[in-house]
């Protein structure tokens, strides 16, 4: 994550002496229902004054965002913009504001999109400033700031301050009189407006007439009049000073700064240009550069004598100059003292370092050219940062050394390797491997020692067997996996902990990919292990998260749920708070197994709050998870529209699961709305469209626990086959269906993976069922129970409904095993209680689902649609939807209406 600087959010307080502006002021006021106020003006006319007079009569909120160089970096800018929207509401951008700096962030457009819907819900107008973004010189921050402006709601205006024209479609928002514009001409002061400032300001007396001569040299630009008043307070001869005052504004600027300067006491002067070369400033830092001890008071004294200083927060603890005056000071610094200005630079980084600021301790040590002593900051602290997840801030780093410094630098190509392989997608071997053979070139040329040596071949063996990952097991080659990743093992160190957690992953994916269990048990506990010892928490994380999955393959769902609460508290521990994506998969995990022993509102919320965290990792496993998981509760709950839009967020965070997210999507709807004409029409469609050859599936073996979404997209598929023919069972062919899902049983049962068996047996039943064939369904059926009864699994059951409702009434006499029929008992009281209805609602033939009568609880309580989507995590749309059907079933078409018939029905 990016480390938030405070004071560039701090909203500039209104000078007590200043020219009053109010035609300004209600220009901007008269724009802010547009979209964008555009204040563009070369430097010193006052465009940051200007906004700190408007601020406290605006009719809105304001936030405010100082920029600066360092904000080019794409990250780092919208992080800063969503942290000055949490001045208003801490709660505003608070899913979005973590994915920005996520290990493996999402398109910036899809986390604005995130971001517009939260400002669209959020009710108070305000306006967001953007103060000097000339600074901003990146294609991709225009971009995205031009989709943001694009999709701005109606409460939010954005406001940008500039010394240049943005690259920003500026002509389409003019035709589309979505810009307000305060430019050069506007900015420059008035007659009126120079003569209350010379006069009333600087405490000057001039005669009309040279006012008059000062506002025509300057063209009213308002630093030029300040650098002015303040050379003539010391003027004995005003009118010969004002005849001479001539020239561009850059000479007038010059001349007035060495005429300010000069008047400056020597220990003043010093000071200023010791200390011009910091972007901000505090005492004890400008006191590290200028040798002093007393850096607070000169800066308080700065202030209070309206030196271009300007605080950056309400302590007075950090301060910047005007920005004008600083640029002029660093020129003045570089043509008087130019030898001092490297070891300023290395001063202001060792503070940095000091305390704690790295990134400005590596932009001063670049600025110094010390390339190894920023080179040395960026080898110390490039793995520690890549453990917490700060890949993008890594990546910046390494990208900003010049390439020759890697040549002495083994660890620092190391570093650089890593950064390139967790990034976002990943990097392919060609790309990393003149990296790694970067460090092996840098061995030989700084003599390297043996230590160093099995360092550097450690790190790089652990890379290599980290990109091939993915590729071995798509093309199912566990064992080379890991092979690579054992071999890396042999050469690391073993104080290594921290990477060694990331080949012992490798190596539990390979096992499981195996289905050896008990190998991959062993291996992921290692990777829990080593990556708490060595601080990798972002490795660490996936070992309970696999064994909590081994623990569900394996049936055992109690201990699975144990160990998911388990590693949350330990993780939440661990990170005090901090904003960590990973253990959104504990969540999920913890919610599936809460829907499967039918705690669908603890299961709600667990799933809800996982997605949130992960589905913005890059990923697709854990999403994947918790969208089915969650897809199957809103079809428990009878929430049609809130299943069909889980289906599609899948299908938008994992394009390439469009199959299997189409194939669940048929099977749900088939399942609890089969007499849906429409919805058996469509189903038909896609199974015959959809290319399953169930004949062919005679040659499918085996169950990849890593990789299995397509013996889950069959199993989908085989739930559809059995409804459909149910009542045409001529026209499917069931044969090679069933002989395939017998061999994926028995596999399944050879493993231990004691779900799959019952998933498997249960789309048996119902496929002998539909075939006619009643005594193989509740035989069959027997054998789930069997395997069940051992887990504790219940809506796996319960969620086939009546089909299998059926079987179980007519199979329970038969059982003799007293936990079976136990068992049996257990799955058939929640179908039948579901089914009981109060006699009030006897005389009403269509009650309301589960979900609508979570939403009728909402409305009574008052809260307005928006307040319910966000309780229900659901989209306004679809409570609208919700409400909708709740008047028509209660035949009412008010609120209130509606709340008194669905308590006199006993509803609410």
């Amino acid at each position: 994550m990016v480390e938030i600087l405070r004071t560039k959010l701090y909203i500039p307080r209104k000078r007590s002496h200043l020219v009053p502006r109010p035609r300004l002021v209600e220009q901007i006021n008269r724009g802010l229902e547009k979209k964008l106020t555009l204040i563009s003006a070369p430097a010193g006319f006052g465009k940051t004054t200007l906004l700190s007079e408007w601020i406290p009569t605006s009719p809105r909120s304001v936030t405010w965002l100082f920029l600066d160089e360092g904000d080019n970096n794409p990250t780092q800018f919208w992080a800063y913009f969503v942290a000055a929207l949490q001045g208003l509401h801490p709660d505003l951008g608070a899913s979005t504001f973590p994915l920005i700096g996520s290990p493996q962030a999402p398109p910036i457009k899809s986390i604005l999109t995130e971001l517009i819907n939260e400002l669209t819900a959020f009710s108070l107008p305000f306006a967001s400033v953007l103060d000097d973004y000339h600074f901003i010189d990146s294609q991709p921050i225009d971009e995205a700031l031009s989709f943001l402006i694009d999709h701005l709601p109606a409460n939010v205006h954005l406001v940008i301050t500039t010394r240049e024209d943005p690259d920003l479609p500026l002509a389409k928002l003019r035709a589309r009189d979505h810009i307000s514009e305060i430019r050069t001409r506007d900015l420059r002061f008035t007659q009126e407006e120079t003569e209350a400032f010379l006069r009333g300001v600087m405490g000057l007396e001039l005669s009309r007439q040279d006012v008059v001569a000062l506002e025509d040299r300057t063209e009213g630009w308002v630093v030029g009049l300040q650098l002015a008043g303040l050379s003539m307070q010391n003027q004995a001869d005003l009118k010969a000073f004002i005849a001479d005052f001539s020239g561009s504004h850059r000479h007038i600027l010059d001349y007035l700064t060495d005429e300010v300067l000069q008047q400056q006491p020597e220990d003043i002067r010093s000071f200023l240009l010791h200390t011009s070369i910091l972007d901000r400033l505090s005492g004890p830092l400008c006191d590290s550069l200028t040798g002093r001890s007393d850096g607070e008071r000169l800066l308080a004294h700065l202030d209070a004598a309206n030196l271009f200083v300007t605080p950056l927060d309400e302590k007075r603890r950090w301060y910047r100059y005007h920005r004008l005056f600083s640029d002029l000071l660093r020129n003045q610094l570089d043509r008087t003292h130019p030898e001092l200005i490297p070891e300023l630079h290395r001063r202001a980084s060792r503070w940095y370092e000091g305390n704690g600021d790295i990134q400005a301790a590596i932009d001063h040590a670049l600025q110094a050219s010390d390339l190894t002593q920023a080179a040395h900051l960026v080898e110390q602290h490039a793995l520690p940062n890549l453990y917490q997840g700060q890949v993008a801030t890594v990546v910046g780093w390494c990208g900003r050394l010049p390439a020759e410094i890697l040549e002495f630098a083994p660890m620092l190509c190391i570093c650089k390797a890593w950064a390139l392989v967790l990034t976002q997608g990943g990097a392919r071997r060609e790309e990393v491997e003149p990296v790694l053979h970067a460090a092996d070139h840098a061995l030989d040329q700084v003599q390297a020692g043996e230590a160093l040596r099995i360092l550097v071949a450690g790190h790089a063996a652990s890379i290599r067997a980290f990109i091939q990952r993915i590729p071995a097991l798509r093309s199912k080659k566990p064992e080379k996996l890991i092979a690579l990743s054992r071999e890396a093992q042999r050469l690391l160190p073993v104080e290594e902990k921290a990477i060694r957690s990331t080949t012992a992953l490798n190596i539990g994916y390979g096992y499981l990919a195996l289905a050896d269990l008990e190998a991959a048990n062993l291996a992921f506990n290692q990777t829990l292990e080593d990556g708490l010892a060595g601080g990798n928490f972002y490795a660490a994380i996936y070992g309970p998260i696999n064994l909590v999955i081994i623990a569900i393959l394996q049936g055992q769902l109690r201990e699975a749920l144990q160990l998911c609460e388990t590693y949350i508290e330990r993780f939440n521990h661990i990170l005090a708070g901090q904003y960590f994506p990973p253990i959104g998969a504990l969540y999920i995990l913890k919610g599936g197994i809460l829907l499967e022993f039918d705690h669908l509102k603890e299961a709600e919320q667990a799933l809800t709050g996982g997605l949130d965290l992960v589905r913005w990792t890059g990923e697709f496993v854990a999403p994947k998870r918790g969208y089915t998981a969650l897809a199957r509760l809103r079809t428990i709950q009878g929430d049609q529209p809130g299943m069909l839009e889980t289906v599609k967020a899948l299908e938008e965070t994992w394009p390439e699961g469009a199959f299997y997210a189409r194939a669940m999507r048929h099977r749900l709807l088939m399942r609890h709305w089969p007499d849906d004409p429409d919805v058996r029409k469509d189903a038909q469609v896609w199974l015959a469209q959809s290319g399953i050859e169930f004949d062919a599936l005679r040659v499918i073996d085996g169950i990849d626990p890593v990789s299995n979404t397509s013996f889950e997209s069959y199993l989908n598929a085989t739930h559809l086959l059995a409804r459909l023919a149910k009542e045409n069972p001529e026209e499917y062919s069931l044969e090679g269906v069933l002989d395939y899902l017998k061999r994926q049983g028995d596999f399944a049962a050879s493993r231990g993976f004691a779900s799959w068996v019952v998933e498997i047996a249960i789309v048996k039943t119902l496929l002998y069922q539909g075939a006619g064939k009643k005594f193989e369904a509740l035989k069959t059926l027997e054998g789930a129970l069997s395997v069940g009864a051992h887990t504790g699994l219940l809506r796996i059951f319960l969620d086939e409904g009546e089909t299998l409702h059926t079987l179980l009434v007519e199979l329970k006499p038969q059982l003799t095993d007293g936990a079976l029929i136990s068992y049996a008992n257990r799955l058939l009281e929640p179908a039948s209680s579901r089914t009981a209805r109060p006699e009030s609602r006897a005389e009403y033939p269509e009650v309301l689902s589960e979900r609508e009568i979570e939403v009728l609880r909402y409305l009574a309580k008052g809260l307005t649609y928006e307040e319910i989507g966000r309780q229900l995590f659901l989209s306004l749309n679809t409570v609208q939807f919700h409400v909708k059907n709740i008047y028509g079933k209660l035949l009412v078409n008010k609120r209130m209406q509606a709340i008194e018939k669905a308590r006199e029905m006993n509803l609410i």
